[in-house]
């Protein structure tokens, strides 16, 4: 372990997994148990400084809720009634379970399921793969594989993010780099600071949003609009890419057809973004070159247009020629360390997964996982078959729309176990908990820029009996009798498989936080389309996307980027429902629903708060600090009003995952992008009201 002496106390290298950020910090350590956390400063790029959420781990990894010992359920389920066993009763129960159920109803009736954080993925696929079961499923089915669907029907591969760093012009569109991902805020700073201009799309006044050259404010939702409207002028004004188009992209002339009724003032209908912003922004991106799309994981795609709403904004990339070139996106980048699993290892198919009938596109590009977004309908429906246990590691039931509907399809399963660092309500279906080992408490392979590899170190001794989430796994295959070699060995000769491309092994990274380089490099080089072409039918990008337009007859999906406004094709009385909710838009202390259990960041909002404009609020008669009832079609809610100013008037912003208020309550389970089966979080409808005395259940906050 990385470590120098400070005083009486050990000052130890760890890397923060609380959120996805990956922040380096110094863990001080006395008597083997952290006492106080700090950013690091020794390290190049470090400010040493922390978030609110890192400054709170110690809470973390002590949380009076955290899980120390393997648990049986011994009552109901749903009652939370819990004993502690012993590993070899919980390892020999589950592999009992499982085998049984295997042998009863097939492999396909067990659904493996990961939850955050991601090291693990590869290993619990091996898992499911080695089972025989086509359903490994993560909690990407809401989050970001909607966004590479949406860019892999384009052009073939997954998504490419930025070159920030040679950019000229950077388009932040849903992104909130200050409350999303703290450590960019630095490098935001910094492209300020060299002259790149930047263009933000976000319906809120963020504090990113209030540094950029151009905000566009639109309406939640109506993302594809904006960006066809910002294609619109490019093409129109001749501003686009003519040699890329000509020679590289698959249905251009459809596409500049379909563009043509989006002009800037059709679009600012639509969006409420006035057309001189559509006009300077579209300019400013064609012809400030190179440019850069900083896209959201999941924001754009929490509509019931999402996929389509995002594949108009990908195509602004291939229209400006920005496609793989320096200071645009790259293919691949300019330097990287080659390491096995992620990516590598490729979901069994041998049998139909859950989600392949209802969202065959998905499957058709492919996510390499099972859509399990209505996951509580199969197993309660039996669709397309019966569904009879259940392995999560990381389960949060709150993911999903109506998140009290999937705990009670939780109790009909015949075996569920739940790999957690807390014993939450997700797990009170459960059969058997085993506790996970926090970042603090494990070892974990990390790749870097410049093809670096670093390996994040325990900083403490596992707290109780928790264990590392992949040396679960591997037991858990032993115990099976499953034939897996990857997962045969102990951890370290795994993560040593995973190193093994790079030429380096796990005990040349220890004691060097920053990382080391690898001994073999990948190198990436421009406009690769040149030689290999794209990863898609037709060889070549498509604003027309051939993938989907097989699915045309039978599911509707259109080729073309097609915009479909939510206000239209949902069947709600807006006269009852008048304001557009919109669940989840990230805060600066939470991520999720992970650490509403840490006392300093649950006391900066000790209730859900519903915020509103301070406007909408004074034709409500609601006053700041009111407790409100929030119903729409699909359910209701309690929680405090606050106003907000930089939100648009006629929007209702409500932070998901505390059980003191639940938004996804509120979001009906058929309320989905028909593609990508992605739940409409950001664009629903609702209606507020003032709690009255005499139907208050509880006035406690």
């Amino acid at each position: 372990m990385s470590q120098k002496e400070h005083g009486k106390k050990q000052v130890k290298k760890a890397v923060c997994g609380i959120c996805a950020s990956g922040c380096p910090m110094d863990v001080y350590v006395e008597d083997g148990k952290i006492i106080s956390v700090e950013g690091s400063k020794d390290l190049p790029g470090q400010s040493g400084g922390l978030c609110a959420k890192g400054a709170a781990a110690r809470q973390y990894i002590y949380n009076q809720e955290r899980l120390l010992y393997p648990m049986k359920q011994v009552g109901e389920k749903g009652q939370g009634k819990f004993v502690r066993i012993s590993w070899e009763e919980a390892y020999q129960t589950i592999a009992e379970k499982l085998l049984s159920v295997r042998e009863q109803y097939g492999a396909r009736s067990t659904i493996f399921y990961a939850g955050y954080p991601k090291w693990y993925r590869p290993a619990l696929l091996r898992l499911a793969n080695a089972y025989g079961s086509p359903n490994y499923c993560t909690e990407s089915s809401t989050c970001f594989q909607a966004s590479n669907m949406a860019w892999k029907s384009i052009y073939g591969n997954d998504i490419c993010f930025p070159d920030l760093a040679n950019a000229n012009t950077v388009m932040l569109w849903a992104s909130n780099l200050y409350h999303s991902n703290t450590p960019m805020s630095k490098s935001y700073r910094g492209m300020k600071a060299r002259g790149v201009k930047i263009i933000v799309v976000d319906p809120r006044n963020t504090v990113t949003a209030r540094e950029a050259d151009i905000h566009l404010r639109l309406l939640p939702g109506t993302d594809g609009a904006l960006a066809l409207g910002m294609a619109q002028v490019m093409i129109e004004e001749d501003l686009y890419d003519h040699e890329f188009v000509e020679k590289y992209v698959h249905g251009f002339e459809e596409y500049r057809a379909y563009v043509k009724q989006f002009t800037p003032e059709y679009t600012e209908k639509i969006t409420g973004v006035p057309a001189e912003k559509i006009l300077e922004a579209a300019r400013l991106y064609a012809t400030n070159g190179p440019a850069g799309i900083m896209f959201s994981a999941a924001t754009v795609v929490h509509h019931i247009n999402g996929v389509q709403n995002y594949r108009a904004v990908h195509t602004l990339v291939g229209l400006s020629g920005n496609y793989d070139r320096k200071g645009g996106h790259l293919a691949r980048p300019p330097v990287s360390a080659p390491v096995n699993e992620f990516g590598k290892v490729k979901r069994y198919d041998g049998e139909e997964a859950i989600g392949q009938k209802d969202f065959p596109a998905w499957f058709a590009l492919p996510c390499e996982e099972a859509q399990c977004t209505r996951l509580a309908e199969y197993i309660l429906k039996e669709e397309p078959y019966p569904l009879k246990a259940l392995v999560a590691f990381g389960m949060n039931h709150r993911m999903w729309p109506k998140p009290s509907y999937l705990q009670e399809a939780l109790k009909k399963l015949e075996f569920y176990v739940n790999v957690d660092l807390f014993l939450s309500d997700s797990s009170d279906m459960a059969d058997i908990v085993l506790p996970a080992a926090t970042f603090f408490e494990r070892e974990e392979i990390r790749t870097m820029r410049g093809g670096m590899v670093g390996l994040s170190e325990a900083a403490v001794c596992p707290c109780g009996e928790a264990k590392n989430d992949i040396e679960i796994i591997q037991e858990l295959a032993r115990r099976m009798g499953l034939s897996e070699p990857v997962l045969s060995g102990t951890y370290e000769e795994y993560m040593n498989y995973i190193l093994k491309p790079t030429g380096l092994s796990v005990e040349e990274l220890r004691g060097h936080q920053g990382g080391v380089q690898a001994k073999h490099l990948v190198f990436g080089t421009e406009k690769s389309y040149e030689r290999e072409g794209f990863a898609t039918p037709t060889g070549k990008a498509e604003f027309v996307s051939t993938v989907l337009e097989k699915y045309k007859d039978a599911y509707g999906y259109d080729g073309l980027p097609v915009y479909r406004d939510f206000r239209e094709v949902s069947e709600v009385d807006r006269t009852v429902y008048p304001w557009i909710l919109n669940t989840g838009s990230r805060k600066p202390q939470y991520f999720h629903a992970r650490v509403n259990r840490l006392p300093w960041l649950a006391a900066l909002e000790p209730a859900t708060l519903v915020e509103m404009h301070p406007s909408d609020m004074e034709s409500l008669q609601i006053q700041e600090g009111d407790r409100v009832v929030v119903t729409s079609p699909g359910g209701s809610m309690e929680g405090i009003a606050a106003a907000v100013r930089n939100n648009l008037p006629g929007i209702v912003h409500i932070y998901h995952g505390n059980k003191k208020g639940e938004a996804n309550e509120l979001i009906p389970l058929t309320y989905l992008d028909p593609i990508s089966g992605f739940p409409g979080y950001k664009s629903y409808f609702c209606n507020v009201r003032r709690k009255e005395e005499e139907d208050a259940i509880s006035t406690e906050i």
